[in-house]
């Protein structure tokens, strides 16, 4: 088969990196108010779970259907998430900075909440965009899933906690682009963990 065919696994290939950067430039967009981000995570999950499948379709036209459709959730779950994770986040760095001074235990525990809420984040979010729920059930559905999953929990966590520290490092510059990689990379193991779940009868019909 050609490489450069329409339908050769390099072009294949590049036709779904570009899909990433696009939708991960939507979010970025979407996500500029803060208060936004949530809805704008439920909208990058459903095509992005689409798009484990080749399903994804028009992308901008699913993207902001979604978008619309997650706001009032989003919002409600996404503010308070957000500054629980800019609070956690505040008291470890504070903390950490007198370690030598009793305050191992404090530093520790912020870290921990911090690492919590970042893992937390896409599971409600990815739930959000598979299953139709209420806010307080799409937020009990994602603490029951990562408290089934520890280990695709982790592998989650990893990819959020690598995605912080490019983000970080090159000055924020990187969120235009990383977030539909690094999703993608979620959505396929959400897509797994969900697939897996609804087979064993543990999660009803998806979504609603």
């Amino acid at each position: 088969m050609n490489l450069f065919s329409l339908n050769s696994p390099f072009a294949r290939g590049i036709n779904k990196l570009v899909m990433m950067l696009y939708v991960g430039i939507l979010w970025f967009l979407c996500s500029l108010p803060i208060l936004t981000m949530g809805a704008a995570t439920a909208a990058l999950f459903e095509v992005l779970l689409q798009a484990v499948k080749d399903q994804e379709g028009y992308i901008a036209r699913r993207f902001f259907q979604a978008f619309r459709g997650n706001l009032k959730q989003g919002l409600q779950l996404g503010v308070p998430l957000v500054l629980a994770q800019i609070v956690f986040a505040f008291d470890f760095f504070y903390y950490s900075l007198f370690w030598g001074e009793g305050y191992q235990v404090q530093t520790i525990v912020f870290a921990v909440l911090s690492l919590l809420v970042l893992a937390l984040f896409p599971f409600v979010f990815a739930a959000m965009a598979k299953f139709g729920n209420t806010a307080s059930g799409h937020f009990r559905m994602a603490v029951t899933i990562m408290a089934r999953c520890p280990g695709w929990t982790v592998a989650v966590l990893a990819i959020q906690a690598l995605t912080v520290f490019l983000i970080w490092f090159f000055v924020y510059f990187p969120a235009l682009f990383i977030m539909g990689i690094s999703g993608y990379l979620e959505a396929v193991i959400f897509d797994h963990v969900f697939q897996g779940l609804i087979d064993r009868g543990v999660i009803g019909v998806e979504e609603g």
